[in-house]
């Protein structure tokens, strides 16, 4: 054998490992830095929702204390409905 072609053969094979692991570092990199940006998208959401929800309740608390008689009307006729559907559902299984 040409001990010239086997020392470049090997060359190439270390050069190609070495451009498979640069390949493989950006690769890594670019998940990091996407799942960096998606973890901070999820906690803007997340605050967003709870804005939305504390907003939704204190609106829900206002209009109870403005309207209790309405407020206690509504309660009662959802409970009514629910209690209706679970008997239903009770009652369908035997």
């Amino acid at each position: 054998m040409n001990p010239s072609f086997t020392s470049t053969n090997g060359d190439t094979v270390r050069e190609a490992g070495r451009s498979a692991e640069r390949t493989g570092e950006r690769l890594a990199e670019t998940a990091s830095d996407t799942a960096a940006k998606a973890s901070s998208a999820a906690r803007e959401r997340a605050a967003q929702a709870q804005r939305w929800a504390r907003s939704r309740w204190r609106d829900l608390q206002r209009t109870v204390e403005t309207q209790p008689y309405q407020s206690s009307v509504w309660a009662l006729g959802i409970g009514f409905a629910a209690g209706l559907l679970v008997m239903g559902l009770l009652l369908r299984r035997r």
